[in-house]
């Protein structure tokens, strides 16, 4: 398991909101939407910066990225392998983006 995925898993990382708990950080708002909380579940499922890779994985996979689908992408080695890859790429761009590594 990368440390990307852990931070995937847990929210544990650098996203506005794990920071913010801890003070590293003055709000739990991301850049995209000041009235939303930056979390993982947002970051994968709507967070506009991730618009266009999310929706090419949507296309590659088949199945809308959202926590009720979750299972079927977790039980496909192709969409899993996938999936994770994205969360990957989320991760490393929201610790960039929080100035955190």
């Amino acid at each position: 398991m990368t440390s990307q995925v852990a931070q995937t898993l847990t929210g544990h990382g650098g996203f506005a909101r794990y920071l913010y708990r801890f003070k590293l950080r003055g709000s739990p708002h991301y850049v995209c939407d000041s009235a939303k909380t930056q979390d993982v579940l947002h970051v994968l499922e709507d967070c506009d910066i991730f618009l266009w890779e999310r929706a090419a994985l949507e296309t590659g996979i088949g199945v809308q990225i959202s926590r009720q689908h979750f299972p079927e992408i977790s039980e496909d080695i192709g969409k899993r392998d996938k999936f994770l890859s994205f969360c990957g790429m989320v991760v490393e761009r929201c610790c960039k983006l929080n100035k955190t590594r």
